[in-house]
C-alpha cells in the first residue's frame, strides 16, 4: 500500500486548522478571536497546497488563495473598526 505523503500533510494541515477554529469561540478577547482566524486561514491555505500537489487540480490553491484574501481583509478591517470604537 502506497501513501500519499502530500495528502497526509494536507489531512493534518487541516485538522490544525480546525482546532484553530475551536479556538476562536473561547477567545477572552477580540484580538485572540482575530489571531485564530488568521492563523487558521493560513493552516487551510498550506493544507490547500499540499492538496493541490496531491491531487494534481490548480484550481484548489486559488479557490483557498481567494478565500484567505477574503478572510484577512475581513480580519483587518474587524480590528480597524473595533481600534476606532474603542476609547
Amino acid at each position: 500500500m502506497m501513501v500519499d505523503i502530500w495528502l497526509f500533510a494536507a489531512v493534518c494541515f487541516f485538522i490544525l486548522a480546525f482546532c484553530a477554529v475551536l479556538r476562536v469561540v473561547p477567545g477572552p478577547t477580540l484580538n485572540d478571536r482575530l489571531i485564530a482566524v488568521n492563523v487558521a486561514a493560513t493552516l487551510a491555505c498550506a493544507g490547500a497546497l499540499a492538496l493541490t500537489v496531491s491531487a494534481g487540480d490548480l484550481i484548489i490553491v486559488l479557490l483557498a488563495g481567494l478565500l484567505a484574501c477574503i478572510v484577512f481583509a475581513t480580519t483587518i478591517r474587524i480590528s480597524q473598526v473595533h481600534r476606532s470604537a474603542a476609547p
